[in-house]
């Protein structure tokens, strides 16, 4: 499987860490053309709306957790 599959499959999966860790890692090869560069970097702005979600959610759910220490030592 090639790299551009690889991280399509992670984006699809919506595994974070899958995909960052492949967008981290380009082909030694490099890209074959124009298009699958394109490709590449729209898959790349992909995987950063991605971690920014989860970024997000674990903010949120940080916030909930600070909200209910607070609620259980008053």
């Amino acid at each position: 499987m090639n790299w551009l599959d690889s991280l399509k499959i992670a984006l699809l999966q919506e595994d974070a860490q899958r995909a960052f860790e492949i967008s981290t890692n380009l082909p030694e090869e490099g890209f074959g053309d124009l298009e699958e560069m394109l490709q590449a970097r729209e898959l790349i702005s992909q995987t950063t709306a991605l971690l920014k979600q989860e970024k997000e959610k674990v903010r949120i759910a940080m916030q909930q957790i600070r909200v209910a220490q607070k609620f259980l030592q008053d």
